[in-house]
């Protein structure tokens, strides 16, 4: 039994450090935890690197590089699954430390968190209707009646 769970152990840590299994995986994901990134359909972008999208959502940068247009990130609200999913795979970073880091910025006057909203409805009403937004939903929703688009997210 215990030779079975040794064996066990060193396959799953030898897929993690080749990169077979990750966090970051959609084996640790729940379907319903699963998500997109949507940004108004005028966005000439079709992809984005995990950690420029990170830098969005912490207004670490703060243009579109192609258009120069400012940036509008939008949050779902912080007890959300898939933010916590959000959070987890895109900042590496629990909702809490993220909301810790916001803290921070908004003391040193320096910025203030990207808005929250409460449902996929209202990410998608605020993307279609801001040109630089940026946002992300749960994978289940239907985009097709907003003028919004996914971009996909790669990682370096």
């Amino acid at each position: 039994m215990k030779r079975t769970r040794l064996v066990f152990l060193c396959v799953v840590m030898l897929g993690v450090s080749s990169g077979l299994l990750s966090i970051h995986s959609p084996l640790f994901a729940t379907e319903e935890d699963q998500f997109h990134v949507i940004v108004h359909h005028s966005n000439t972008r079709s992809e984005i690197t995990q950690e420029e999208l990170s830098n969005m959502f912490l207004k670490k940068i703060s243009r579109w590089k192609r258009s120069n247009e400012l940036i509008h990130p939008v949050d779902l609200q912080e007890d959300s699954a898939i933010r916590k999913t959000f959070s987890k795979m895109i900042h590496g970073r629990k909702v809490t430390s993220i909301k810790a880091y916001w803290q921070r910025q908004i003391f040193s006057g320096r910025e203030i968190p990207p808005p929250e909203k409460e449902n996929d409805r209202d990410i998608l009403e605020f993307v279609s209707q801001e040109a630089g937004a940026i946002g992300y939903v749960s994978a289940s929703v239907d985009i097709h009646e907003y003028d919004v688009k996914l971009i996909t997210v790669i990682e370096e």
